[in-house]
């Protein structure tokens, strides 16, 4: 069952662009990873599902109903954690937590708030103007679990946490999610979307360009060769390698470049020459992320 779906949703502010026809479907029990560059869209988009913006047209289904209006029961089964937190200074975490959990009816001893301040390394007693962006983040995080949301919603959710408590953040997800919950998790961050996501949407300037599985996201046969040659000196015109890669690289005696054609191709054609050493390396996450937003502009190689 799709526990959270948009169709067409656009929002426009004037004459500028905000998001145009965007279309999720996230699936009950999946992680499910929202991915752009800063100002894409991600905020605008999630401040839509959380009706914290009202969308200029477009529909938003959550646990298969249609979103009308406040529809606060439907906010109750959602955990949300913003990009940016104001929380009240004088306050500390503690005392913000009791009254969150008085909110939703409940005891914060009976929750599991303790357990994960204590997992992410954060001191409750603390008032929160002392916080640092770290500590901030990491109570919207308890904030946005403290009643245990079947679906939570994450905007950039690791900015000023370490990288052991991110670590602990992520082994948190995975945990929460095979309890059950239902992740949709906003960054601009590739290597935190390969570590926890099943799917992943990309969008640039407003537009969603490709969704698709984690694992089906590949470069196809693109490699990256660094090849150094038996004969002395840049070899780039002699050997024709520019016929590989328009843009092949010398530097320090090795040839560098990419090539799209099958390794077994590229290998033929560069295996008459006397090769002295050579390695050839996938392209990485980002390295294809960046391919589809060059494509979607039209100048992708």
């Amino acid at each position: 069952m799709s526990i959270l779906a948009t169709r067409n949703l656009t929002k426009r502010y004037g004459k500028s662009r905000g998001v145009s026809d965007i279309n999720l479907q996230v699936e009950e029990g999946e992680i499910f990873g929202f991915i752009g560059p800063n100002g894409a869209g991600k905020s605008t988009t999630i401040r839509m599902l959380m009706q914290l913006a009202y969308p200029t047209s477009g529909e938003i289904m959550l646990f298969g109903s249609k979103v009308e209006g406040e529809m606060p029961e439907l906010r109750k089964r959602i955990g949300y954690l913003p990009s940016e937190i104001n929380l009240y200074k004088d306050m500390t975490g503690r005392q913000l937590l009791e009254w969150a959990a008085r909110a939703h009816g409940l005891e914060l001893s009976r929750t599991d708030a303790a357990a994960y301040a204590e997992l992410l390394q954060y001191d409750m007693d603390k008032t929160v103007k002392s916080y640092s962006l770290g500590n901030r983040k990491k109570l919207g995080i308890i904030l946005s679990l403290l009643h245990r949301p079947k679906l939570l919603i994450l905007d950039e959710p690791t900015s000023g946490l370490d990288p052991l408590v991110q670590h602990a953040f992520f082994d948190l997800l995975k945990q929460l999610n095979a309890e059950g919950m239902t992740v949709f998790f906003s960054t601009h961050v590739l290597n935190e979307v390969e570590k926890v996501c099943d799917r992943v949407a990309i969008i640039r300037e407003g537009s969603i360009i490709r969704t698709s599985r984690i694992d089906e996201i590949s470069g196809g046969s693109k490699r990256t060769y660094a090849v150094q040659f038996t004969e002395p000196g840049d070899r780039t015109e002699a050997y024709g390698l520019w016929e590989l890669d328009p843009d092949v690289r010398y530097e320090a005696g090795v040839h560098t470049f990419t090539s799209r054609r099958s390794i077994h191709d590229t290998l033929q054609a560069i295996s008459r020459y006397d090769i002295r050493d050579i390695t050839i390396q996938k392209p990485t996450l980002e390295e294809l992320f960046m391919d589809y937003y060059r494509k979607d502009r039209g100048d992708g190689k």
